[in-house]
């Protein structure tokens, strides 16, 4: 019998285990369906040329509720990101829609795009564990508006499946919210939402998962035109199946260069022939209309021409991450295989990339990434995970993308589970060994130090905080014990130059950091979600090809 969920559950408690969550550990064992932390989107919330960082505290309690959630908001400045009217936001905050409850988890994702198109950026924060009614953990969304003094509770938004006009009931465990993506679906000038709701049941079959799309408008996100898809929807490709879990994660790009956001959908339980949980990713294309199932694709690693072959437990599309890695004008898709077995190793990981072309997405010139390939830095070792999260952006502005590689169960040395990230760089034959780079907290001249279940790099954002023209990396270290205080986490900031991520004036921000709100406090998990904006506002909304 299949048990993802439960996998993808003892995967995520793997964290706790390591001696940092305890005290959400019991509640997380309740969980159904918690599962990994995706990757977050990206922010700009005043107008000024810098990026905003936005950080997820998955288990910030407020008002001693435990696990409520919440996220802080430090804004970019020409220094880079700054304490400076920094922000904190949970459900309890004056204005906000919905009450701080007990394993909410509130800002568990976050995206971020100009949902109504005033040139300010706005935030959607994910609360998978908010209950419906009496449904528990069927999730919901959290929308902040952008203004010039930056984010507000004016006009904020809570979306769920019970909300009126929303495709779908809202149910127990269907964490709704779980994973989110921005981009401009139907080119409107408005930027849309993707919502993961991987829990969700489809006809007899449990966790199949689903997406909901809800469009922009001048008044912000709008119920009218919303979408439910999921596999056999529509024309969707392949079928629902029990433990599927579709939208456990999301990307959006432009693939087939039509001016049109499309989407990328994990489907991480997917089996693949008789390999349970291999994996694999969906694709739906923008258009006038919005995401239409014409022309849809389903890639997995028996797809014809893809690099490997599908094994049991890899979980191809856990994470995803799409940009112009070889700056041809189309969006391409890195899809993460954390769980991919390198030769013997076990668990090593592995990033699978496809090519965007005028038809789309394609398996011409593919290529698969782990740390044994010729040339990438450091070794594939047991459990490393490489692959769990992701993320694009041009860190050396040389009209490449970048790829950034978590791998937050990297040992350093003898220092278990500290974490560390790979950047490949972007070049006109796509991504090189050339100049790649393997980063830590034992990194020369990073602020401060590796240490046992840190998971460095579990979380990943990419924009440009300082408005030099060079993308920026922010690292979530959820596991960081901040003084004395376990597992209040903590975030990284590597700055970019014309010779890609550099140490120089990097950062390490925590809840204790001067002027920073809130306090650290043990089993935080600071850093466990984070978001930025791209560096070039007209890559990431509406996303049409640059000439």
């Amino acid at each position: 019998m299949k048990t993802t969920r439960l996998r993808l559950m003892l995967l995520a408690l793997l964290f706790a285990l390591s001696g940092v969550a305890d005290d959400a550990l019991s509640g997380l064992a309740n969980e159904a369906g918690a599962g990994s932390p995706p990757r977050g989107g990206g922010a700009n919330y005043g107008a000024d040329p810098y990026s905003d960082l936005v950080v997820g505290v998955r288990y910030e309690e407020v008002a001693a509720i435990v696990a409520t959630g919440a996220a802080n908001v430090l804004y970019g400045s020409a220094g880079g990101a700054q304490a400076e009217d920094n922000q904190f936001w949970h459900q309890d905050s004056a204005n906000v829609e919905g009450v701080a409850e007990e394993f909410d988890e509130f800002g568990f994702s976050l995206a971020v795009g100009d949902f109504n198109g005033d040139g300010y950026a706005d935030l959607a924060i994910g609360v998978p564990g908010e209950d419906v009614g009496g449904d528990i953990d069927a999730g919901a969304v959290n929308i902040l508006y952008g203004a010039a003094g930056g984010l507000s509770a004016d006009g904020d938004q809570r979306w769920h499946q019970g909300s009126a006009g929303i495709e779908g009931s809202a149910e127990a465990n269907d964490h709704f919210g779980h994973s989110l993506a921005v981009g401009d679906f139907n080119g409107d000038g408005y930027a849309d939402l993707a919502i993961g709701v991987p829990g969700e049941d489809v006809g007899a079959n449990i966790d199949a998962g689903t997406v909901n799309v809800l469009y922009g408008t001048a008044v912000g996100l709008s119920a009218d035109g919303d979408q439910l898809w999921g596999q056999g929807s529509h024309g969707v490709a392949d079928t629902a199946e029990a433990g599927d879990v579709l939208g456990f994660s999301l990307a959006t790009g432009d693939f087939n260069g039509h001016g049109y956001a499309d989407l990328a959908i994990g489907v991480p339980g997917e089996d693949v022939g008789d390999s349970i949980d291999a994996g694999a990713v969906n694709v739906l294309y923008g258009t006038a209309a919005g995401l239409s199932a014409a022309g849809n694709h389903i890639w997995h690693q028996d797809s014809p021409g893809v690099e490997d072959t599908a094994e049991a437990s890899d979980f191809f599309g856990l994470s995803l991450a799409a940009g112009d890695l070889n700056g041809d004008g189309y969006a391409d898709l890195a899809s993460g295989v954390p769980l991919e077995d390198v030769g013997t190793i076990a668990e090593a990981g592995a990033v699978n990339v496809l090519y965007g072309t005028a038809a789309g997405l394609s398996a011409a010139g593919n290529h698969i990434w782990h740390q044994d390939i010729a040339g990438v830095e450091d070794a594939a070792e047991a459990s490393d995970w490489f692959g769990h999260s992701l993320a694009a952006s041009d860190f050396n502005d040389d009209d490449h993308a970048d790829l950034v590689i978590g791998a937050p169960l990297e040992d350093v040395e003898t220092i278990a589970e500290a974490g560390a990230v790979n950047a490949l760089y972007g070049t006109a034959g796509g991504l090189s060994v050339n100049g790649n780079q393997f980063w830590s907290q034992d990194s020369p001249g990073v602020e401060d130090a590796a240490e046992a279940s840190d998971w460095f790099g579990l979380s990943l954002a990419t924009g440009d905080l300082d408005g030099d023209g060079y993308a920026d990396l922010a690292s979530g270290v959820p596991g960081e014990d901040v003084a004395a205080i376990n597992g209040a986490g903590a975030v990284n900031v590597l700055y970019g130059t014309a010779g890609g991520l550099s140490a120089n004036r990097n950062q390490f921000w925590s809840q204790d950091s001067p002027g920073v709100e809130d306090a650290a406090e043990a089993s935080d998990w600071f850093g466990h979600s984070l978001a930025m904006l791209p560096p070039h506002f007209d890559l990431y909304l509406p996303l049409v090809r640059r000439p």
